[in-house]
């Protein structure tokens, strides 16, 4: 039968007449059934041809049409016509307004689209300005990039040190197993996309929008991930690296495009690519790997925190020397781990007899300084090696029985033998700021330890060669560190750091953490907390007290034991450390280091003993120290622990202590106006290709005035010049102005101290904490030669070194201080004293009483001793004093001008000639 074929432009004219046939009265409602249908290319002709239908269908209309021109219509009431004529009206015009209202829509959004094209247009071509050429010599050199970290002048002073070097090796030397497991999971059309694989591309888009995660990059992307681009997310980046996915795939082959991801991968733990990979968790090749290890290193990829094949465990005190073996991990004790307990503790002796670690290592392990670990196998890590062998399977790039075999292949964890390197103490530090830096950006550890190892980046720090090198010249020489014994454990005792920093910039320019010690990791005593002694007292005492306006340097306070202001204070009554000499200056008492004379000084800053010790408090954390602990904390014993205690904060016997950078820092303040600035060891780091990564900027706020800070300033140098830091002053005459520091019985010993140019901080002392090799405890020795007087010779040596050839120069006088001479002792005006510093009005009105010496006599016995006759002269005059000033000469003097009231003339500070 033959059957007409249905003409599309008649069935539309059905539908539209279908649709026609049911549109109501249009008198009743305009605007509405047809309008919906129409199209925006008939739009302009719609009026008018649907009048047209509606005239010759409908008599009403025609009849409506003629009434409305004004020739027809008596049958109806003129007021219904008006009505119906400004009806109509009004829908016209609101089908014009409603036309013209989607004309612009329309346009609008015709341009934003076009907008928007031209705008990505412009964004892709922006994104790819800089892209470079790429070819397979370019992805070998990047391949084989290292870390580089120069000192300021731009020489190299390191590479980034990492146990497992990234290695690269050929294709052919790595597993099979491994290539397919990568492909697999990460890429399976890998060999048959243009470097993008747009359906996995198109699915991670949808996966994003829909709130899920899916990755869809391919493994040309991620190379250039890795050594093109960066790992920000940004759109800007992820257009380079599908462009250069695309150049690559034209212009390298697949294998060598494998071969380049598999090198630089990171797979963790500080690893980068397969062999270091493979020699780190299993302690074999990359081309030696089965398909079980080789499945587990693939799945690392995803998330290398998480599924690293070991995770760290305490040891038992149950292994065996198999169960330790190779099995090993070491962490400083800074790093945040619970300490050491007894069961460690005695292994400790084991692991050293069973040569599972070296002497350098167990001697850390004995002082405390290193903590041992143990590897075991990760869960995490073996549920998802069993997500890429399914996916090999489902592949079918391994059989059933491969798969069955992998899944219940034992999995042995085991490290390589390490090589024991001198640590350096810059590079630490340099790798702790750096891989923080990172994560600030939003990296995780692992990620940012990875960058830091692995991915060629050019760090410049802030140290100067020869003054780094100057430190180190000093800390071979083994006369510098009294008693210097070799412990029973093997280490160097006592044990040192130094810091030198321009404290204009904040720029570290040396740094040195300890002596002779040889490790895979070492503790850096340059920031490590100890406890500070009498350095604490000019940040903590004098300068808040110069700052409040409490003191001036010359104001005269008491040296006698007892009259304490609170009575928490005459419960500690602190020993004086000038033998009760009297009333003396405040410059006199910083000079001489008076326990005494702080303690009164200090209880002035404030009505009550807590607002002291707030204020206190409030300074010293100005000056930088963030170690001091204002609230109750609970140390691993289980016991509460705070420093809000008067003699904490005036002694420095610190809960933590304190650094010896912080204490460099917060003095390179008073060097620099009163303005800290953040010490920083690097000032940049770039990647390889000199695109800038982290621009270090030092935050910097202020603490005193000038006027203040000039003030504590020359109040020590008196320290240097007057008192017990002579051992610092320098060889060149260039001003030195420091305060020394120790801890009871001389265990810890300091001087911190600065110059026109550079601050220093100089700690000597024995590690706490050190055992014999039965266990005992080996009590902490005394630092021979003065105490603090060895950190002040050492300091000199160093900075004699540092500022050798410098052009002399002064510390810069504030317009409002105000020079004038005082007694030395008294701190009065006199003719003969020295220059000191007062802010603009706070000079002394009072005069020395310190009498005038006659001159010298003639010595007519030669068995006399000639200060003997000065003493009993001034003694007479005086009618104090006598013998005992005579004795040591200028004492008497002193002695006698303490006096007129006897019974201080006999306590003079003769006794120390001064």
């Amino acid at each position: 039968m033959n059957m007409k074929k249905d003409n599309p432009e008649d069935k539309n004219k059905i539908r539209r007449k279908t649709v026609s046939s049911k549109r109501p009265d249009s008198s009743k409602k305009t605007g509405s059934g047809d309008e919906d249908l129409i199209l925006p290319s008939e739009r302009g002709k719609s009026k008018s041809s649907n009048q047209r239908r509606s005239s010759s269908s409908n008599p009403a209309s025609k009849t409506r049409s003629v009434s409305a021109s004004g020739s027809a219509g008596r049958d109806r009431k003129p007021n219904t016509n008006k009505k119906t004529r400004s009806k109509n009206a009004s829908n016209s015009l609101k089908r014009k307004l409603k036309i013209k209202r989607r004309k612009k829509i329309i346009g609008g959004v015709v341009a934003a689209a076009i907008i928007v094209f031209a705008g990505g247009l412009g964004f892709i071509f922006a994104s790819l300005k800089d892209v470079k050429p790429v070819n397979e010599n370019l992805l070998d050199k990047l391949t084989h990039q290292t870390t580089t970290i120069k000192y300021a002048n731009g020489e190299t002073l390191s590479t980034a040190p990492t146990l497992y070097k990234k290695t690269p090796v050929p294709l052919s030397d790595m597993s099979p197993y491994l290539r397919k497991a990568i492909v697999s999971i990460e890429d399976e059309r890998f060999y048959s996309h243009s470097g993008v694989d747009y359906w996995g591309l198109a699915r991670s888009i949808v996966k994003t929008l829909t709130g899920s995660r899916q990755g869809g990059s391919t493994v040309p992307m991620q190379v250039s991930k890795t050594l093109l681009t960066s790992s920000d997310q940004t759109y800007s980046r992820k257009i380079k690296d599908i462009y250069y996915a695309l150049e690559m795939s034209k212009t390298v082959n697949k294998d060598k495009i494998l071969e380049t991801y598999l090198n630089n991968y990171f797979v963790g733990k500080g690893l980068c690519g397969a062999e270091a990979g493979s020699l780190g968790y299993f302690n074999k090749h990359a081309n030696e790997l089965s398909l079980g290890e080789a499945a587990m290193l693939a799945g690392v990829t995803r998330n290398p925190s998480k599924y690293a094949p070991y995770i760290t465990s305490r040891i038992s005190g149950d292994e065996s020397k198999a169960d330790l073996n190779h099995k090993l991990l070491f962490f400083l004790a800074t790093e945040g781990l619970a300490a050491a307990n007894k069961t460690e503790k005695d292994m400790y002796e084991k692991l050293y007899e069973w040569d599972l670690v070296d002497e350098d290592t167990y001697k850390q392990l004995k002082s405390g300084d290193l903590l041992v670990r143990k590897a075991i196998s990760n869960p995490d890590a073996k549920v998802r090696q069993q997500v890429v062998l399914a996916k090999m399977k489902q592949l079918g790039v391994i059989t059933d029985k491969q798969y069955v075999a992998a899944v219940n292949e034992k999995i042995n964890i085991q490290f390589p033998d390490s090589k024991e390197e001198v640590a350096n103490s810059v590079e630490s530090l340099v790798e702790y700021d750096v891989v923080s830096a990172l994560m600030e950006q939003g990296k995780t550890e692992e990620e940012a330890r990875n960058m830091y190892y692995n991915g060629g980046l050019i760090i410049n720090t802030t140290i100067d060669p020869k003054i780094q090198k100057s430190i180190e010249k000093e800390y071979e020489n083994n006369s510098n560190f009294p008693n210097d014994t070799v412990a029973a454990n093997g280490l160097s005792q006592p044990q040192s750091a130094s810091v030198i920093i321009d404290y204009r910039t904040g720029n570290i320019k040396g740094l040195i953490g300890g002596r002779n010690i040889k490790a895979r990791k070492t503790l850096n005593r340059a920031i490590t907390p100890y406890q500070p002694g009498s350095t604490i007292k000019p940040l903590s005492v004098y300068t808040p007290a110069i700052d409040t306006q409490k003191v001036t340097q010359s104001t005269l306070v008491s040296d006698s034991r007892g009259g304490y202001r609170f009575k928490e204070n005459r419960a500690d009554n602190p020993e004086t450390t000038t033998n009760g000499y009297g009333s003396m200056s405040l410059r006199h008492a910083l000079a001489l280091s008076s326990n005494t004379i702080a303690y009164k000084t200090g209880e002035l800053l404030g009505p009550t003993y807590d607002d002291c010790i707030d204020v206190m408090m409030d300074y010293l954390r100005n000056f930088g120290i963030t170690s001091i602990l204002d609230f109750k904390e609970e140390n691993k014993a289980g016991m509460q622990r705070s420093d809000r205690h008067f003699n904490s904060l005036v002694l420095g016997g610190l809960t933590k202590g304190v650094s010896p950078l912080q204490m460099a820092s917060a003095f390179g303040t008073l060097a620099n106006g009163g303005t800290y600035v953040e010490p920083e060891v690097f000032t940049t780091v770039t990647s390889f290709n000199g695109e800038l990564i982290i621009k270090n900027t030092p935050q910097t706020h202020k603490v005193v005035d000038p006027e203040v800070a000039y003030v504590m300033t020359d109040m020590l140098t008196a320290v240097v010049k007057e008192g017990i830091g002579n051992n610092a002053s320098l060889n060149s005459g260039i001003p030195v102005a420091g305060k020394t520091g120790s801890t009871n019985s001389y265990l810890d010993t300091w001087f911190v101290g600065y110059t026109p140019y550079y601050v220093g901080s100089t700690y000597i002392g024995d590690d706490a904490g050190i055992k014999n090799s039965d266990g005992s405890s080996v009590p902490r020795r005394t630092i021979e030669g003065g105490g603090s007087m060895s950190s002040a010779k050492l300091w000199g040596r160093i900075m004699n070194r540092v500022h050798q050839n410098l052009e002399y120069k002064t510390f810069v006088k504030p317009d409002k201080v105000y020079m004038t001479m005082v007694s030395p002792t008294d701190g009065g005006k006199t003719s003969y004293g020295v220059l000191a510093a007062f802010i603009d009005g706070t000079a002394p009105d009072r005069y020395s009483f310190t009498p005038v010496l006659p001159k010298k006599p003639k010595v007519t016995n030669p068995n006399q001793n000639p200060r003997a006759g000065i003493g009993g002269a001034t003694g007479g005059a005086n009618g104090t004093g006598g013998a005992t000033g005579g004795a040591y000469g200028t004492g008497g003097a002193t002695g006698g001008a303490y006096g007129t009231r006897s019974n201080y003339g006999t306590r003079s500070s003769g006794t120390r000639g001064y």
